[in-house]
């Protein structure tokens, strides 16, 4: 009896850790290709007709994209109720030497201009999470009303593509889901594969 219990509890141990297994890899390589998740990756040039949907712009996203000069990506998102939302763009410091920045548009409702970014101050600043270090527009403090929002990334100077982060939100919120999709996201952000 207590050899059938043993092995009873071993193949349910070799269940779980083949699950579990899955549930990473399945997770890492979605990273590898997907273009609609926490962190995200633009897939550019992303157009009007194409945006970038923000699902909720009070969470904290960084979306990864890569440009060519004159190049846009446009991202779209809708507040209900009034929203304080931090908002900046960062060009990894591995990039640097590229004279391409990005500059960033925000449009309200009506289409009325809300705000800008651009590197006219940029900082330097270290990313814990991905453990990257950045070149960083000054974050603004966004008060917005409730509406439908667009902001227009547009790639300014420069002949190569430059990659970027348009960062936007503030609350830190991941499922268990998504935990193995992010350890795919830093390694291709860590390998500047965006």
């Amino acid at each position: 009896m207590k050899g059938r219990t043993a092995r009873n509890v071993l193949r349910v141990a070799i269940v779980a850790m083949a699950a579990l297994a899955i549930w990473f890899v399945v997770g890492f390589s979605s990273a590898q290709r997907a273009c609609a998740h926490d962190p995200r990756f633009a897939c550019s040039p992303r157009a009007q007709s194409n945006a970038v949907p923000i699902a909720d712009p009070r969470k904290s996203w960084a979306f990864y994209g890569h440009l060519r000069g004159g190049e846009t990506d446009e991202y779209d998102f809708a507040i209900a109720s009034a929203a304080k939302l931090p908002w900046s763009l960062l060009v990894d410091a591995r990039d640097a030497h590229n004279p391409a920045r990005p500059a960033g548009t925000l449009f309200g409702p009506n289409g009325k201009l809300v705000a800008a970014l651009d590197f006219a101050h940029a900082e330097r600043f270290y990313e814990p999470f991905s453990r990257e270090e950045y070149l960083t527009t000054p974050t603004l403090a966004l008060e917005l009303p409730p509406g439908a929002y667009r902001i227009i990334v547009r790639m300014q100077g420069g002949i190569a593509v430059q990659r970027y982060v348009m960062a936007i939100g503030a609350d830190e919120r991941f499922g268990i889901g998504e935990i193995p999709y992010v350890f795919g996201a830093i390694h291709r952000i860590r390998a500047l594969d965006y």
